[in-house]
């Protein structure tokens, strides 16, 4: 961005018209004018042209010109350079008239140095718009990626607050249908919920985690409903051990889990198997969550698996911009959740 203001205006003002009167001057040398008449025909355009463009810059900044369209900026351009240009030419021709009288400069020969002066004007008007319009738009931009990433985190701030209740509500559940049949076991699994139930706390505040980290917490949320499910619940993780320090998303691995367990394997009296699998391929890590169960092509995605994947769904979209993405699948009688995230 262009820095703007009084000072860097005053600045770029006076560097300006000292460079159009040093290259007037130059030239007015190499053509031979004699050396009486150099100064007053090459400092009086500077003066005046440096005096007429802060006045006009005055009258600039009262103006709500931001807001015109194109038609109409230019138009102003045109019209403004024009009579801007009247008003140079007249008073320059004014002046070395005062200084050299009626021989000092004749009408005929200052007319044909319009094209230049209305050139030299136009090209004024030209740059302090541009700078001003790039600025806008640029100021424009910032500020409207700045509310792209607030209503961002505002997405993901209400979304990491579902997870909390929505996986101590599942926990509490089980471990309030054990404790009738087994009271310590239902201690045991007490315990080990408080250990999640920290890691929660923890790492939900945080865009991202490491997998190893959520590796731990799935593999000890597995543990925890091998107590409730006995027999009922196998399971098996396979994972590429060179990924465990890959960021993703806190409880994402863990809620897929969930959810698993909750609308697949629970729906069977004879319980069934889990298998996780974590792996990379040309640039992508793949998890895939595989579940005894089955998807009704009937029924809504969303309703039909709770708001668990619903989240995971929504939160990829906003970490990753689209590039991420999650698929349910039916394969035999399995379920399997399949999420790629692009390694980037």
């Amino acid at each position: 961005m262009i820095q703007t203001g009084n000072r860097n205006f005053w600045i770029a003002q006076i560097i300006g018209w000292s460079i159009m009167g040093g290259s007037t001057l130059l030239v007015q040398v190499m053509a031979g004018l004699p050396m009486e008449f150099l100064l007053a025909n090459s400092l009086t355009p500077t003066i005046v042209g440096f005096l007429l463009t802060s006045i006009y810059r005055t009258f600039i900044r009262k103006l709500d010109w931001r807001n015109w369209n194109l038609i109409k900026t230019l138009s102003f351009l045109l019209g403004s350079t024009l009579i801007l240009t009247a008003g140079f030419m007249v008073s320059v021709f004014i002046v070395i008239r005062l200084v050299y009288g009626l021989h000092g400069l004749s009408i005929t020969s200052f007319l044909s140095n319009m094209f230049i002066f209305t050139l030299i004007i136009l090209t004024w008007n030209l740059i302090y718009f541009s700078i001003h319009y790039f600025n806008n738009w640029n100021q424009a931009e910032i500020e409207k990626w700045k509310l792209v990433a607030e209503m961002k985190d505002a997405q993901l701030g209400s979304l990491k607050s579902q997870i909390k209740p929505h996986f101590v509500f599942n926990t509490i559940n089980n471990i309030r249908s054990l404790i009738l049949e087994d009271k310590e076991k239902a201690r045991e699994m007490l315990l080990n919920f408080s250990d999640l139930f920290r890691y929660a706390l923890k790492n939900t505040d945080q865009s991202k985690v490491e997998l190893k980290e959520e590796l731990e917490i799935v593999h000890q949320y597995l543990e925890l409903l091998s107590i409730q499910y006995e027999d009922k619940l196998q399971y098996q993780i396979k994972v590429d051990e060179s990924l465990n320090a890959f960021p993703l998303p806190p409880m994402m691995l863990q809620l897929l889990v969930e959810n698993a367990v909750k609308h697949g394997i629970s729906q069977f009296k004879e319980g069934g198997s889990i298998l996780i699998d974590i792996d990379q391929e040309e640039g992508v890590l793949q998890i895939k969550v595989q579940n005894t169960g089955n998807l009704s092509t009937s029924s809504n995605l969303g309703d039909q698996l709770g708001v668990g994947l619903e989240n995971i769904r929504k939160r990829l979209e906003l970490i990753y911009n689209g590039m991420a993405s999650m698929q349910m699948s039916e394969i035999e009688n399995n379920i399997v959740a399949t999420i790629k995230i692009p390694m980037l």
